[in-house]
């Protein structure tokens, strides 16, 4: 079961296929870093074409937000998070 503010990502936005969480030794050596090894990044994020950079960077915040929003809830969900590919369902 998805975490609720996840999955009202996927409610409010139709354009949002998924999206993954990353830890540090999951992402480029050039990306920035707090030197926080528990630090969290968000990668491939997937949308339907036809979304312009606005409506992109849009998404990405608020997915951003909800990751934040879900670990200040839940700080040990982070461990669950980390290495998770989160995807829309389609029946």
């Amino acid at each position: 079961m998805l975490p609720p503010q996840i999955a009202s990502l996927f409610a409010r936005h139709e354009e949002l296929c998924g999206f993954s969480v990353r830890g540090c030794d999951e992402i480029p050596d050039n990306c920035p870093r707090s030197g926080d090894e528990r630090e969290l990044f968000v990668g491939d994020l997937g949308v339907l074409p036809g979304v312009d950079a606005g409506q992109y960077a849009e998404i990405f915040q608020e997915v951003v937000a909800a990751l934040t929003e879900l670990l200040s809830e839940r700080p040990d969900a982070a461990e669950s998070l980390r290495g998770r590919t989160f995807a829309r369902v389609l029946h």
